[in-house]
Formats: C-alpha cells, structure tokens, sequence
C-alpha cells in the first residue's frame, strides 16, 4: 500500500507542475513536501506549513505532533525565527506565539518578524531556574550562545567563546507564563538553548503542568554526556509520556 501511495505522489508531481517528495518513517508521521512559489512546503498530519528543505531534519520539531490551528506556543530560543514563523502560520492570526530571546541582534530580528505576525509576542528574556541578570557567553557561531559556560554541542566542540560575553536579564518560565498568559494551558513548548535546559526547566514547573506538547532540542553535552536523559526525566516527573529520537530531541505528550 505504502509502495502505490509512493507511485501516486511521485506521478503527482508531473501533473502537478512541481517536485513532491514522500517521507514514510516510524520516525514521523507521514508526510509530503512539496515546492511552491520557490518555498518548500511539507503537508503532515492534515496540516500545510513551510520547511526549509524536503528532509526528514526540517521536521525535527514536527515529527510527532504539531501546534493546533488557535493555539499557544511557548518557542524558548527563538534565535533567528526560523521555527517562530513556522509556528506563527501554524496557528494562525487567532493563535498566539511568545518567543523567549535574549540576544540583542536576534530580539531585534525577531521583533521585525512579529511585525508581519501579530500573533507572535517577542519577550526579551533569558529563560532560567530565578529572576535574575545572568552573563550569557557569546556563541561561537550565531546559534550557539549560551548561558552556560562549558556546555558543548553534540560533537564536543565549545558552544561558546567564555571570554566575551554581555548581561541579560533572565526569569523563570512559571513567571513568565503567569505574566503573559495568566497561568492558561500552553498547546505546545519548544525549546532549544544550547545546553540551558536543566535550568529552564527548573523554572517551569508549573507551566510543565499546564502543557500538552513539548520537543526539547536536548543534543547538547554537560559533564560528558547529553542533557536529553535528565530533560526526559524531568518531562517524565511533570506527567509526560515522552521518547528521544535518534536526533536527541525529547518528544513529550500527555
């Protein structure tokens, strides 16, 4: 049955007028990528959204569930607003979008994008385990900053040049949620701050409660071993059913 549907999609694309490519993975729900206007697009779980590449890596936050059309997303790290926007079209102009930054060339990018999305709300802050300011190092390339000083990437090398570095303001996730959606269910959590994990969800015990969908980016290495075990124990703890692909992100559902 797979084989024929992979026929069809592969015919499609003839007829269609543009490339469609098929994932079938116990990795992912079945999905179509399909290009349109020079954009790639994927179709998944009855749902269209842009991607940055038809792979099964452009899914990473979108293998096992994806945000409802009108609902709440916490993106924490939002860096250069690649997932924000993927979110922002997710769930629409009645959904809502807070995105958790604390680099000042990344708010700034983040807060044009928020331009075009009013459903997308940029918070200014570093998400951590108390209300505090808090020296973030710079990253060694843009994405990896990280307010923890010897946390490595998935391959050993240093996120972050320790020797420059800036002050940013910094709270809990259970504050910060309180504030901004008055203690309501949030739909989906996404979070990928380079090796800060254990702190903010330290912060976030509360919010952990009143969540339905999380996807850690947990690939990051302390103490010679990736976060992902201690983020999924954590999950675990707040009531999640949760796996760890071969990507090291931690799926978490109720």
């Amino acid at each position: 049955m797979i084989r024929v549907l992979a026929r069809i999609l592969k015919r499609s694309a003839y007829v269609l007028g543009f490339p469609v490519f098929s994932i079938f993975s116990p990795r992912i729900g079945f999905t179509v990528f399909f290009k349109r206007g020079g954009i790639w697009h994927a179709f998944s779980r009855g749902r269209f959204f842009r991607v940055a590449s038809p792979t099964l890596q452009a899914m990473e936050y979108f293998r096992h569930f994806i945000p409802p059309s009108k609902g709440v997303v916490f993106d924490v790290g939002g860096e250069l607003g690649f997932e924000t926007q993927q979110f922002a079209h997710l769930v629409g102009s009645s959904g809502k979008v807070f995105v958790f930054e604390c680099m000042p060339d990344h708010v700034e990018g983040l807060n044009r994008l928020a331009e075009y999305y009013p459903q997308v709300q940029v918070i200014n802050r570093a998400c951590w385990n108390v209300d505090t300011s808090l020296e973030f190092f710079i990253g060694n390339t843009p994405g990896s900053n990280s307010a923890v000083a010897d946390a490595k990437g998935q391959h050993g090398q240093d996120l972050a040049n320790t020797q420059t570095s800036l002050i940013v303001q910094a709270d809990r996730l259970d504050n910060l949620w309180k504030d901004l959606h008055h203690g309501k269910p949030v739909d989906f959590l996404k979070m990928d701050i380079e090796g800060a994990e254990y702190e903010a969800l330290e912060g976030a015990t509360e919010m952990l409660a009143s969540t339905r969908f999380a996807v850690i980016a947990a690939y990051h290495m302390r103490d010679g071993t990736t976060t992902a075990c201690r983020v999924e124990e954590v999950l675990k703890s707040a009531g999640f059913f949760t796996r760890t692909d071969e990507n090291l992100h931690v799926y978490a559902w109720r």
